[in-house]
């Protein structure tokens, strides 16, 4: 199968799970729901079209004819995939640490993304929507804006390495973040971005930033939904306390 028709249909499937609520609901099938019933059915039917995009992305990207020349160079081993893993998920935290506290503490951002906060309200309601945040849509985007975006771009510049990887990198981190919708939170974002992008990079493994990018999801979700969101605003009410009064 073609790389051009495998990566218009990897895009057009992900802009189906996105958007196909809002499509189902215009065509009436939810017309019987109201209320709590409807979010209930808006959410359960968007988990469903998350996977189902997943399983089909995963599957149509085994069968590209015609790879591009950085899936075609010698991938990292298999038995090294988890470390790099960790190691990229541990470099990802270390980074949103250090990019949180320049947001908060030198562009004077909001403690917490609205986005994150809205996200984790849905979950701890409706706790199948974890799988999304958690699972399917990191596997939906990294193949979507590190596979497709980052390495066609990649593919198509003629330069050497490090030029290649910057520009597609950038290009390829700030669509990622802008695709959250959080402007305040756009350097966490494009950190993360440029962090999986390298990943992809040095391993030429799309399973090592979806890996990573489960992690840090699966992370987040932990922390909100066991530790609470009130437990956390107070826990980063006291260490802005404490960095006020050192500096």
């Amino acid at each position: 199968m073609s790389r051009l028709w495998v990566s218009i249909l990897t895009l057009v499937i992900y802009g189906l799970a996105q958007f196909g609520v809002i499509i189902l609901q215009l065509s009436g099938l939810f017309d019987n729901y109201s209320g709590k019933e409807l979010v209930f059915a808006q959410i359960y039917t968007q988990v469903i079209l998350f996977i189902i995009a997943s399983f089909i992305i995963i599957i149509i990207n085994h069968f590209i004819a015609n790879p591009t020349s950085l899936e075609q160079q010698p991938k990292e081993k298999k038995r090294y995939a988890i470390g790099w893993a960790l190691v990229g998920y541990f470099v990802v935290m270390i980074y949103q640490i250090i990019a949180n506290m320049i947001n908060i503490y030198l562009l004077g951002a909001p403690q917490s993304s609205p986005n994150t906060e809205r996200l984790m309200k849905v979950a701890q309601e409706i706790p199948i929507f974890i799988i999304l945040i958690s699972v399917v849509g990191p596997i939906l985007e990294e193949f979507v804006f590190r596979k497709v975006i980052f390495g066609e771009i990649y593919n198509m510049i003629q330069a050497n390495k490090t030029i290649k990887f910057l520009i597609a990198g950038i290009v390829s981190s700030i669509i990622f973040s802008a695709a959250h919708s959080d402007p305040s939170f756009f350097i966490i974002y494009f950190g993360m971005g440029m962090i999986f992008s390298a990943l992809y990079v040095y391993t030429k493994r799309i399973w090592v930033p979806i890996l990573v990018h489960i992690m840090q999801n699966g992370f987040v979700v932990i922390i909100q939904v066991l530790v609470g969101p009130e437990k956390i605003k107070e826990m980063q009410e006291s260490a802005s306390f404490i960095l006020n009064f050192l500096f």
